[in-house]
Protein backbone atom coordinates (compact mmCIF):
# COMPACT_ATOMS: atom_id res chain seq x y z
CA UNK A 1 0.00 0.00 0.00
CA UNK A 2 1.55 3.30 -1.13
CA UNK A 3 1.78 6.61 0.71
CA UNK A 4 -0.43 8.27 -1.91
CA UNK A 5 -3.17 5.66 -1.46
CA UNK A 6 -3.16 6.08 2.34
CA UNK A 7 -3.34 9.88 2.07
CA UNK A 8 -6.18 9.79 -0.47
CA UNK A 9 -8.08 7.22 1.59
CA UNK A 10 -7.76 9.27 4.80
CA UNK A 11 -8.94 12.44 3.06
CA UNK A 12 -11.91 10.57 1.57
CA UNK A 13 -12.83 9.25 5.03
CA UNK A 14 -12.74 12.82 6.42
CA UNK A 15 -14.86 14.20 3.57
CA UNK A 16 -17.44 11.40 3.75
CA UNK A 17 -17.83 11.86 7.50
CA UNK A 18 -18.10 15.63 7.02
CA UNK A 19 -20.87 15.35 4.42
CA UNK A 20 -22.68 12.83 6.65
CA UNK A 21 -22.91 15.55 9.27
CA UNK A 22 -20.31 14.29 11.73
CA UNK A 23 -18.63 16.88 13.98
CA UNK A 24 -15.40 18.28 12.57
CA UNK A 25 -13.25 16.83 15.36
CA UNK A 26 -14.64 13.34 14.65
CA UNK A 27 -13.92 13.68 10.91
CA UNK A 28 -10.34 14.80 11.49
CA UNK A 29 -9.61 12.50 14.42
CA UNK A 30 -10.91 9.30 12.83
CA UNK A 31 -9.37 10.01 9.43
CA UNK A 32 -6.02 10.89 10.99
CA UNK A 33 -6.00 7.88 13.32
CA UNK A 34 -6.95 5.54 10.45
CA UNK A 35 -4.16 6.97 8.31
CA UNK A 36 -1.60 6.59 11.10
CA UNK A 37 -2.74 2.99 11.71
CA UNK A 38 -2.39 2.08 8.02
CA UNK A 39 1.02 3.74 7.93
CA UNK A 40 2.15 1.71 10.96
CA UNK A 41 0.85 -1.57 9.52
CA UNK A 42 1.97 -1.29 5.90
CA UNK A 43 4.89 1.16 5.95
CA UNK A 44 6.45 0.41 9.33
CA UNK A 45 5.63 3.69 11.10
CA UNK A 46 5.37 4.23 14.88
CA UNK A 47 2.77 7.02 14.94
CA UNK A 48 0.19 5.32 17.15
CA UNK A 49 2.68 4.77 19.97
CA UNK A 50 3.25 8.51 20.43
CA UNK A 51 -0.23 9.72 19.42
CA UNK A 52 -1.59 10.30 22.93
CA UNK A 53 1.52 12.26 23.94
CA UNK A 54 1.26 14.53 20.92
CA UNK A 55 -2.47 15.06 21.43
CA UNK A 56 -2.03 16.04 25.07
CA UNK A 57 0.83 18.35 24.15
CA UNK A 58 -1.29 20.12 21.54
CA UNK A 59 -3.87 21.31 24.10
CA UNK A 60 -1.62 21.87 27.12
CA UNK A 61 0.48 24.74 25.79
CA UNK A 62 0.50 27.90 27.91
CA UNK A 63 -0.16 30.21 24.96
CA UNK A 64 -3.63 28.68 24.60
CA UNK A 65 -4.62 30.05 28.02
CA UNK A 66 -5.35 33.36 26.28
CA UNK A 67 -8.17 31.75 24.27
CA UNK A 68 -10.62 30.99 27.13
CA UNK A 69 -9.83 34.35 28.73
CA UNK A 70 -10.68 36.33 25.59
CA UNK A 71 -13.79 34.18 25.11
CA UNK A 72 -14.84 34.99 28.67
CA UNK A 73 -14.16 38.68 28.06
CA UNK A 74 -16.40 38.54 25.00
CA UNK A 75 -19.19 36.87 26.96
CA UNK A 76 -19.06 39.55 29.65
CA UNK A 77 -19.24 42.34 27.08
CA UNK A 78 -22.02 40.55 25.19
CA UNK A 79 -24.20 40.33 28.32
CA UNK A 80 -23.35 43.72 29.85
CA UNK A 81 -25.24 45.98 27.44
CA UNK A 82 -22.15 47.87 26.35
CA UNK A 83 -22.91 47.09 22.68
CA UNK A 84 -26.27 48.85 22.81
CA UNK A 85 -24.76 51.99 24.35
CA UNK A 86 -21.94 51.89 21.82
CA UNK A 87 -24.29 51.85 18.83
CA UNK A 88 -26.59 54.55 20.20
CA UNK A 89 -23.64 56.87 20.88
CA UNK A 90 -21.96 56.42 17.50
CA UNK A 91 -25.24 56.65 15.58
CA UNK A 92 -25.99 59.98 17.27
CA UNK A 93 -22.55 61.29 16.32
CA UNK A 94 -22.81 60.21 12.65
CA UNK A 95 -26.51 60.68 12.01
CA UNK A 96 -26.09 63.63 9.62
CA UNK A 97 -23.81 61.75 7.22
CA UNK A 98 -25.34 60.08 4.13
CA UNK A 99 -25.98 56.56 5.36
CA UNK A 100 -25.02 57.68 8.86
CA UNK A 101 -26.85 54.89 10.70
CA UNK A 102 -25.35 52.19 8.49
CA UNK A 103 -21.88 53.73 8.86
CA UNK A 104 -22.45 53.87 12.61
CA UNK A 105 -23.30 50.16 12.51
CA UNK A 106 -19.95 49.43 10.84
CA UNK A 107 -18.09 51.58 13.37
CA UNK A 108 -19.90 50.09 16.36
CA UNK A 109 -19.32 46.53 15.07
CA UNK A 110 -15.61 47.27 14.61
CA UNK A 111 -15.21 48.64 18.13
CA UNK A 112 -17.35 45.87 19.59
CA UNK A 113 -15.20 43.33 17.75
CA UNK A 114 -12.09 44.88 19.27
CA UNK A 115 -13.55 44.15 22.70
CA UNK A 116 -15.28 40.86 22.01
CA UNK A 117 -13.44 38.97 19.26
CA UNK A 118 -16.51 36.88 18.33
CA UNK A 119 -18.26 37.75 15.07
CA UNK A 120 -21.68 36.26 15.81
CA UNK A 121 -21.79 38.13 19.14
CA UNK A 122 -21.17 41.39 17.29
CA UNK A 123 -23.95 40.62 14.80
CA UNK A 124 -26.42 39.66 17.52
CA UNK A 125 -25.63 42.58 19.85
CA UNK A 126 -25.47 45.40 17.30
CA UNK A 127 -28.02 43.93 14.89
CA UNK A 128 -30.89 43.68 17.34
CA UNK A 129 -30.74 47.48 17.79
CA UNK A 130 -29.38 48.75 14.49
CA UNK A 131 -31.52 46.81 12.00
CA UNK A 132 -34.97 47.94 13.30
CA UNK A 133 -33.72 51.53 13.59
CA UNK A 134 -32.44 51.62 10.00
CA UNK A 135 -35.65 50.08 8.64
CA UNK A 136 -37.68 52.62 10.61
CA UNK A 137 -35.67 55.44 9.01
CA UNK A 138 -36.41 54.14 5.51
CA UNK A 139 -33.10 52.46 4.69
CA UNK A 140 -33.03 49.86 1.91
CA UNK A 141 -33.60 46.54 3.75
CA UNK A 142 -30.76 44.92 1.78
CA UNK A 143 -28.31 47.68 2.75
CA UNK A 144 -29.46 47.54 6.37
CA UNK A 145 -29.06 43.76 6.59
CA UNK A 146 -25.66 43.79 4.90
CA UNK A 147 -24.33 46.58 7.11
CA UNK A 148 -25.13 44.48 10.18
CA UNK A 149 -23.99 41.10 8.89
CA UNK A 150 -20.68 41.91 7.18
CA UNK A 151 -19.03 44.26 9.72
CA UNK A 152 -19.64 41.72 12.46
CA UNK A 153 -17.01 39.56 10.77
CA UNK A 154 -14.37 42.21 11.52
CA UNK A 155 -14.26 40.80 15.06
CA UNK A 156 -12.16 37.97 13.61
CA UNK A 157 -9.49 40.34 12.31
CA UNK A 158 -9.26 43.25 14.72
CA UNK A 159 -7.48 42.26 17.93
CA UNK A 160 -8.03 40.43 20.18
CA UNK A 161 -8.82 37.62 17.74
CA UNK A 162 -9.32 34.04 18.82
CA UNK A 163 -8.35 32.82 15.34
CA UNK A 164 -5.01 34.63 15.58
CA UNK A 165 -4.31 32.74 18.81
CA UNK A 166 -4.99 29.41 17.07
CA UNK A 167 -2.99 30.39 13.99
CA UNK A 168 -0.07 31.53 16.13
CA UNK A 169 -0.11 28.26 18.06
CA UNK A 170 -0.01 26.15 14.90
CA UNK A 171 2.38 28.30 12.85
CA UNK A 172 4.72 29.39 15.63
CA UNK A 173 4.16 33.07 14.79
CA UNK A 174 4.04 35.61 17.62
CA UNK A 175 0.46 36.10 18.81
CA UNK A 176 1.32 39.63 19.98
CA UNK A 177 2.56 40.54 16.49
CA UNK A 178 -0.47 38.89 14.89
CA UNK A 179 -2.76 41.02 17.05
CA UNK A 180 -1.05 44.24 16.01
CA UNK A 181 -0.89 43.04 12.37
CA UNK A 182 -4.67 42.73 12.25
CA UNK A 183 -5.37 46.29 13.42
CA UNK A 184 -4.70 48.30 10.24
CA UNK A 185 -6.23 45.68 7.88
CA UNK A 186 -9.34 45.64 10.08
CA UNK A 187 -9.60 49.42 9.91
CA UNK A 188 -9.00 49.31 6.14
CA UNK A 189 -11.88 46.88 5.60
CA UNK A 190 -14.15 48.95 7.87
CA UNK A 191 -13.25 52.07 5.85
CA UNK A 192 -14.02 50.28 2.58
CA UNK A 193 -17.41 49.22 3.93
CA UNK A 194 -18.18 52.78 5.06
CA UNK A 195 -17.14 54.09 1.63
CA UNK A 196 -19.52 51.68 -0.08
CA UNK A 197 -22.39 52.77 2.19
CA UNK A 198 -21.61 56.46 1.62
CA UNK A 199 -21.58 56.05 -2.18
CA UNK A 200 -24.74 53.92 -2.11
CA UNK A 201 -26.61 56.54 -0.10
CA UNK A 202 -25.48 59.38 -2.34
CA UNK A 203 -26.80 57.47 -5.35
CA UNK A 204 -29.96 56.16 -3.68
CA UNK A 205 -30.67 58.21 -0.53
CA UNK A 206 -33.06 56.72 1.99
CA UNK A 207 -36.10 58.53 3.39
CA UNK A 208 -34.77 60.70 6.16
CA UNK A 209 -36.78 61.21 9.31
CA UNK A 210 -37.04 64.69 10.77
CA UNK A 211 -35.22 63.63 13.92
CA UNK A 212 -32.25 62.50 11.83
CA UNK A 213 -31.62 66.04 10.56
CA UNK A 214 -31.60 67.60 14.01
CA UNK A 215 -28.08 68.99 14.63
CA UNK A 216 -26.13 68.27 17.80
CA UNK A 217 -24.77 70.98 20.06
CA UNK A 218 -21.13 71.06 21.20
CA UNK A 219 -22.20 70.01 24.68
CA UNK A 220 -24.12 67.03 23.31
CA UNK A 221 -21.15 65.95 21.15
CA UNK A 222 -18.81 66.22 24.15
CA UNK A 223 -21.18 64.21 26.32
CA UNK A 224 -21.56 61.50 23.68
CA UNK A 225 -17.80 61.19 23.15
CA UNK A 226 -17.26 61.01 26.91
CA UNK A 227 -19.80 58.19 26.99
CA UNK A 228 -17.37 56.04 24.98
CA UNK A 229 -14.80 55.97 27.79
CA UNK A 230 -15.61 52.42 28.89
CA UNK A 231 -15.08 50.58 25.58
CA UNK A 232 -12.10 52.74 24.59
CA UNK A 233 -10.44 52.23 27.98
CA UNK A 234 -10.95 48.48 27.75
CA UNK A 235 -9.56 48.29 24.20
CA UNK A 236 -6.62 50.50 25.14
CA UNK A 237 -5.77 48.47 28.22
CA UNK A 238 -5.69 45.22 26.26
CA UNK A 239 -3.97 46.35 23.06
CA UNK A 240 -1.50 48.87 24.47
CA UNK A 241 -0.31 46.44 27.12
CA UNK A 242 0.61 44.04 24.30
CA UNK A 243 1.99 46.65 21.91
CA UNK A 244 4.36 48.33 24.39
CA UNK A 245 5.53 44.96 25.65
CA UNK A 246 4.42 45.14 29.28
CA UNK A 247 2.10 42.13 28.98
CA UNK A 248 1.84 38.93 26.98
CA UNK A 249 -1.42 38.19 25.12
CA UNK A 250 -2.43 35.88 27.99
CA UNK A 251 -1.77 38.57 30.59
CA UNK A 252 -3.59 41.19 28.52
CA UNK A 253 -6.55 38.79 28.26
CA UNK A 254 -6.65 38.60 32.06
CA UNK A 255 -6.56 42.41 32.19
CA UNK A 256 -9.45 42.50 29.73
CA UNK A 257 -11.55 40.05 31.76
CA UNK A 258 -10.95 42.04 34.96
CA UNK A 259 -11.80 45.34 33.22
CA UNK A 260 -14.93 43.91 31.59
CA UNK A 261 -16.22 42.63 34.93
CA UNK A 262 -15.55 46.02 36.56
CA UNK A 263 -17.50 47.81 33.80
CA UNK A 264 -20.38 45.34 34.04
CA UNK A 265 -20.51 45.53 37.86
CA UNK A 266 -20.09 49.26 38.42
CA UNK A 267 -21.14 51.05 35.21
CA UNK A 268 -24.05 48.88 34.03
CA UNK A 269 -24.86 47.18 37.36
CA UNK A 270 -26.31 44.14 35.63
CA UNK A 271 -23.85 41.40 36.62
CA UNK A 272 -25.93 39.42 39.10
CA UNK A 273 -25.02 35.90 40.21
CA UNK A 274 -27.00 34.21 37.41
CA UNK A 275 -25.39 36.36 34.73
CA UNK A 276 -21.94 35.88 36.30
CA UNK A 277 -22.21 32.09 36.27
CA UNK A 278 -23.73 32.24 32.79
CA UNK A 279 -20.64 33.97 31.41
CA UNK A 280 -18.40 31.28 32.92
CA UNK A 281 -20.54 28.41 31.64
CA UNK A 282 -20.81 29.79 28.11
CA UNK A 283 -17.08 30.53 27.95
CA UNK A 284 -16.33 26.98 29.15
CA UNK A 285 -18.58 25.47 26.44
CA UNK A 286 -17.02 27.50 23.64
CA UNK A 287 -13.51 26.76 24.90
CA UNK A 288 -14.25 23.04 25.08
CA UNK A 289 -15.58 23.07 21.52
CA UNK A 290 -12.42 24.73 20.22
CA UNK A 291 -10.08 22.46 22.17
CA UNK A 292 -11.78 19.27 20.98
CA UNK A 293 -11.43 20.50 17.39
CA UNK A 294 -7.77 21.18 18.15
CA UNK A 295 -7.38 17.57 19.34
CA UNK A 296 -8.87 16.21 16.10
CA UNK A 297 -6.75 18.59 14.02
CA UNK A 298 -3.57 17.57 15.88
CA UNK A 299 -4.23 13.89 15.08
CA UNK A 300 -4.78 14.67 11.41
CA UNK A 301 -1.72 16.95 11.36
CA UNK A 302 0.44 14.23 12.87
CA UNK A 303 -0.74 11.85 10.16
CA UNK A 304 0.13 14.36 7.41
CA UNK A 305 3.55 15.04 8.93
CA UNK A 306 4.36 11.35 9.28
CA UNK A 307 3.75 10.88 5.57
CA UNK A 308 5.49 14.20 4.73
CA UNK A 309 2.46 15.57 2.87
CA UNK A 310 3.18 19.27 3.64
CA UNK A 311 6.77 18.90 2.41
CA UNK A 312 5.57 17.21 -0.77
CA UNK A 313 3.11 20.04 -1.40
CA UNK A 314 5.83 22.64 -0.84
CA UNK A 315 8.26 20.88 -3.19
CA UNK A 316 5.56 20.64 -5.85
CA UNK A 317 4.71 24.35 -5.60
CA UNK A 318 8.38 25.35 -5.80
CA UNK A 319 9.03 23.03 -8.75
CA UNK A 320 6.31 24.43 -11.01
CA UNK A 321 7.33 27.44 -13.06
CA UNK A 322 4.76 30.06 -12.03
CA UNK A 323 5.02 33.39 -10.26
CA UNK A 324 4.79 33.37 -6.42
CA UNK A 325 2.01 35.96 -6.79
CA UNK A 326 -0.01 33.54 -8.92
CA UNK A 327 0.60 30.86 -6.31
CA UNK A 328 -0.60 33.24 -3.60
CA UNK A 329 -3.80 34.00 -5.50
CA UNK A 330 -4.41 30.28 -6.05
CA UNK A 331 -3.96 29.61 -2.33
CA UNK A 332 -6.37 32.43 -1.47
CA UNK A 333 -9.00 31.06 -3.86
CA UNK A 334 -8.59 27.64 -2.26
CA UNK A 335 -9.07 29.14 1.20
CA UNK A 336 -12.14 31.06 0.01
CA UNK A 337 -13.66 27.84 -1.32
CA UNK A 338 -12.88 25.85 1.84
CA UNK A 339 -14.27 28.63 4.00
CA UNK A 340 -17.68 28.18 2.40
CA UNK A 341 -17.93 24.71 3.97
CA UNK A 342 -15.71 24.70 7.10
CA UNK A 343 -15.90 26.93 10.19
CA UNK A 344 -13.07 29.37 10.89
CA UNK A 345 -11.32 27.55 13.75
CA UNK A 346 -11.30 24.26 11.85
CA UNK A 347 -9.97 25.91 8.70
CA UNK A 348 -7.07 27.50 10.57
CA UNK A 349 -6.18 24.24 12.30
CA UNK A 350 -6.47 22.11 9.14
CA UNK A 351 -4.85 24.28 6.46
CA UNK A 352 -2.05 26.00 8.39
CA UNK A 353 0.10 22.86 8.92
CA UNK A 354 -0.29 21.94 5.24
CA UNK A 355 0.53 25.42 3.91
CA UNK A 356 3.32 26.23 6.40
CA UNK A 357 6.16 24.57 4.40
CA UNK A 358 4.94 26.31 1.25
CA UNK A 359 5.03 29.64 3.10
CA UNK A 360 8.63 29.05 4.13
CA UNK A 361 9.65 27.77 0.68
CA UNK A 362 8.29 30.90 -1.03
CA UNK A 363 9.56 33.20 1.76
CA UNK A 364 6.12 34.44 2.69
CA UNK A 365 5.98 36.22 6.03
CA UNK A 366 3.82 34.06 8.38
CA UNK A 367 2.40 37.20 10.03
CA UNK A 368 1.26 38.57 6.68
CA UNK A 369 -0.10 35.21 5.57
CA UNK A 370 -2.02 34.89 8.85
CA UNK A 371 -3.77 38.20 8.18
CA UNK A 372 -4.70 37.01 4.67
CA UNK A 373 -6.05 33.72 6.02
CA UNK A 374 -8.23 35.40 8.64
CA UNK A 375 -9.50 37.86 6.01
CA UNK A 376 -10.53 34.86 3.93
CA UNK A 377 -12.42 33.45 6.90
CA UNK A 378 -14.14 36.82 7.32
CA UNK A 379 -15.49 36.46 3.79
CA UNK A 380 -16.47 32.86 4.54
CA UNK A 381 -18.76 33.74 7.47
CA UNK A 382 -20.88 35.96 5.20
CA UNK A 383 -21.18 33.48 2.33
CA UNK A 384 -23.42 30.39 2.22
CA UNK A 385 -23.72 27.53 2.97
CA UNK A 386 -21.78 27.85 6.27
CA UNK A 387 -22.11 31.60 6.70
CA UNK A 388 -22.61 31.81 10.46
CA UNK A 389 -23.23 35.56 10.44
CA UNK A 390 -26.04 35.11 7.90
CA UNK A 391 -27.87 32.62 10.09
CA UNK A 392 -27.21 34.65 13.24
CA UNK A 393 -28.88 37.73 11.76
CA UNK A 394 -31.78 35.64 10.43
CA UNK A 395 -32.30 34.18 13.91
CA UNK A 396 -32.60 37.55 15.69
CA UNK A 397 -35.04 39.26 13.34
CA UNK A 398 -38.24 38.60 11.44
CA UNK A 399 -38.12 41.94 9.62
CA UNK A 400 -35.90 40.68 6.80
CA UNK A 401 -35.79 37.21 5.27
CA UNK A 402 -32.74 35.16 4.29
CA UNK A 403 -33.01 36.19 0.63
CA UNK A 404 -32.77 39.87 1.61
CA UNK A 405 -29.83 39.15 3.91
CA UNK A 406 -27.98 37.29 1.14
CA UNK A 407 -28.59 40.03 -1.44
CA UNK A 408 -27.59 42.73 1.04
CA UNK A 409 -24.38 40.96 2.04
CA UNK A 410 -23.18 40.22 -1.51
CA UNK A 411 -21.78 43.76 -2.13
CA UNK A 412 -19.80 43.47 1.11
CA UNK A 413 -18.32 40.17 -0.09
CA UNK A 414 -17.03 42.10 -3.12
CA UNK A 415 -15.77 44.90 -0.86
CA UNK A 416 -13.93 42.41 1.35
CA UNK A 417 -12.42 40.70 -1.69
CA UNK A 418 -11.11 44.07 -2.89
CA UNK A 419 -9.65 44.58 0.57
CA UNK A 420 -8.04 41.13 0.40
CA UNK A 421 -6.36 42.01 -2.90
CA UNK A 422 -5.05 45.25 -1.40
CA UNK A 423 -3.58 43.32 1.54
CA UNK A 424 -1.97 40.80 -0.84
CA UNK A 425 -0.24 43.40 -3.00
CA UNK A 426 0.63 45.78 -0.15
CA UNK A 427 2.01 43.56 2.65
CA UNK A 428 3.27 46.54 4.66
CA UNK A 429 -0.30 47.37 5.67
CA UNK A 430 -0.16 44.20 7.77
CA UNK A 431 3.54 44.31 8.70
CA UNK A 432 4.18 47.95 9.57
CA UNK A 433 2.97 47.87 13.19
CA UNK A 434 4.46 44.41 14.01
CA UNK A 435 7.84 45.60 12.67
CA UNK A 436 7.76 48.50 15.14
CA UNK A 437 7.40 46.11 18.07
CA UNK A 438 10.53 45.08 19.95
Amino acid sequence: MSVTFIVVLAILVALILLFLGSPVFVCLGLAGAAGIFLNDIFLGGVGLSVLQTNVFGSVSKTTLVAAPLFILMGEIIFRSGIGADLYVTISRLLHRLPGGLAIATVAASTIFGAMCGVSIAAVATIGVIALPEMLKRGYDPKLAAGSVCAPGALAMLVPPSLLFILYGEVSGASVAKLFTAGLLPGLLLALLMCTYIFLHEIREPHKKGKEELKPLTINEITRLIWGLWAPLLLIGAVLLSIYVGIATPTESAAIGVFGAYLIAFFKYRNMDWQTFTGTLQRAAKVTSTILIILVGASIFTQFLNLLRVPDACANFVVSIDISPWVTMLMVQLMLLFLGMFIDGASMVLITTPILLPTMHALHWDPIWFGVLMITNIEIAVITPPVGLNLYTLASITKEVDMETILKGTLPYVIVEFVGLLILIFFPQISLWLPNLMQ
